[in-house]
């Protein structure tokens, strides 16, 4: 039931966001809130690929020498 509640609130959350963007008349004052909102989007995103990958298990490469010459 617990997540029934949880896709609820995520709808009304998307409908209330929905509203407040179409209420916003200026061109300009949308268009930067939609930069802002793919910005957050790509940090998101960048942020949960950095900590998979900090999750990863770590692989030593003895053959791999530590600098080139």
């Amino acid at each position: 039931m617990a997540m029934d509640d949880d896709v609820g609130s995520d709808i009304r959350q998307d409908v209330r966001l929905i509203k407040a963007f179409l209420s916003i008349t200026d061109a300009r004052k949308r268009q930067r809130i939609l930069e802002l909102a793919e910005r957050l989007a790509e940090d998101a995103a960048s942020n949960a690929a950095g900590l998979a990958a900090a999750e990863a298990p770590t692989v030593e490469c003895r053959d791999v020498p530590d600098h080139i010459e």
